[in-house]
């Protein structure tokens, strides 16, 4: 089988999902096989994201809004995308147990709070830095934005893109007064963050 699920377009679901840039909102659907949020991006082999029946909202200009059968939105400009259907994080078929620790993740303009999956017997900085898959997912998530307080939801799970974030704040619950700051080392967070700067974030 194929293991990013094209071998046959039968299956294929219709997800209803909410996906956020930096300026943007744009709701719909997107055809996929995966059942956790952080895995149609994750397994997204081409530059640009499908929503069919798109709204497109731009924050800044509420009566801008837009409706197309379908909008092509760039992988590399999501911050967040959230899909009120699936869940998140691994279920029981997942290979490697992990637990739960409560974190905060500022990605201009958005704000996120909510729980993060780490192994189990690992630091918090292990499941968000030491890591191959740019969007991870995030559970009983708040999403709120300074800029644009309409934006404000919680939802049950998101995935988010975590090397755009500016700032990480991280309570472990099994030391429940150690930040990410505590145990991330200065040279690693300068070369984590030099990317947003270079980049002009």
């Amino acid at each position: 089988m194929n293991p990013f699920g094209m071998d046959s377009f039968s299956n294929l679901a219709e997800v209803k999902v909410d996906v956020y840039t930096a300026a943007y909102r744009i709701s719909g659907t997107v055809r996929t096989r995966f059942t956790r949020v952080a895995e149609i991006l994750n397994q997204q082999t081409g530059s640009h994201l499908t929503v069919e029946h798109a709204t497109v909202s731009e924050y800044a200009d509420a009566m801008s809004t837009i409706g197309a059968p379908s909008a092509l939105v760039a992988v590399d400009e999501i911050l967040v995308m959230i899909a009120p259907d699936l869940g998140g994080a691994s279920g029981g078929d997942m290979r490697i147990p992990k637990r739960a620790v409560r974190a905060q993740l500022s990605i201009p303009p958005l704000r996120l709070t909510g729980s993060i999956h780490v192994p189990a017997g690992s630091r918090p900085v292990d499941g968000l830095l030491n890591v191959p898959d740019r969007f991870m997912p995030m559970t009983d998530a708040t999403l709120v934005s300074g800029a644009f307080p309409e934006l404000e939801r919680s939802v049950a799970a998101l995935a988010l893109r975590r090397d755009r974030a500016h700032v990480l704040l991280v309570a472990d619950d099994e030391h429940p007064d150690e930040l990410l700051a505590d145990v991330l080392d200065e040279t690693t967070a300068a070369a984590w963050l030099r990317g947003d700067e270079e980049s002009g974030a």
